[in-house]
């Protein structure tokens, strides 16, 4: 049995993602970072003003109506909404931390005798060192279909440009984001005028299912197949122009029945 960390933002998504390691893993999650800053280690309101100088407003109002979606509903119902709601009822040690790269996340990870560090929408490079500290490295989570759509929103960009397949991959840690070697890759449809919350919904909800296996990959000592780089696409922040093109194809960021949905 491996003792695994696992660095979160710990939203709605990554619990999600999240839920049969927690479950159903014959591992152990012996300790969770929670990073609540962005990608410079800003919260609150600092953090989304950097954010709104950098994507659309349409997006900005999205993810800020999702945060407040879902703290209000928690206050409501009591269900395990977030990260942090499963591991303060489980009683799993955790640290809630501005920024990843930090002394007191090294201290935390190297006191729990880690042997995989699991990323799962860790909003934040995580450095050599940190993914050093544990036995076997560090593997991510990531909604596509690697090497394409590496960086930001993938579940986003790919409605954006009108595609027709994405999926989720789980791959190696690595200095450069989301160029790791992959341990599980898996397809999926995306369905006519879905929108990007409910893909990701699915997204997450398919990477639940392969996190554990990918866990147990490395365990057994899998190092997973090189990605062809030559393929490699990144995207950052959404802008008006890729809103416009997800609106032309007929999706929507979000839609009242995605939030039925999930209630």
């Amino acid at each position: 049995m491996a003792n695994i960390v696992v660095v979160t933002n710990g939203n709605f998504f990554a619990n999600l993602i999240l839920q049969q390691l927690f479950d159903g893993s014959q591992h152990r999650v012996c300790g969770v970072v929670v990073v609540n800053g962005d990608y410079g280690g800003y919260t609150g309101f600092r953090a989304l003003w950097r954010l709104a100088k950098v994507t659309t407003p349409p997006y900005l109002l999205y993810k800020l109506f999702i945060y407040i979606f879902f703290k209000a509903v928690h206050l409501v119902t009591r269900r395990e909404w977030e990260v942090l709601d499963v591991v303060k009822r489980r009683r799993i040690p955790y640290l809630v931390t501005p920024s990843v790269n930090t002394d007191e996340v090294e201290r935390f990870v190297e006191g729990r005798n880690t042997d995989v560090l699991v990323s799962v929408s860790c909003p934040q490079r995580i450095r050599k060192r940190l993914r050093e500290m544990s036995r076997l490295g560090g593997i991510n989570i990531h909604s596509s279909l690697l090497p394409a759509y590496a960086g930001l929103a993938p579940y986003l960009w790919v409605l954006a440009r009108g595609e027709s397949m994405t999926g989720t991959t789980i791959h190696y840690l690595t200095e450069r984001f989301d160029e790791g070697n992959i341990l599980l890759q898996q397809q999926c449809t995306i369905p006519e005028g879905i929108s990007a919350f409910a893909l990701f919904a699915g997204l997450a909800r398919l990477g639940r299912e392969l996190l554990p296996r990918a866990v147990d990959l490395v365990v057994e000592g899998n190092f997973g197949k090189q990605q062809d780089l030559a393929r490699y696409s990144y995207f950052s922040h959404p802008h008006w122009l890729s809103y416009s093109r997800l609106r032309s194809h007929g999706h929507r960021l979000i839609r009242l029945i995605d939030l039925v949905n999930v209630c």
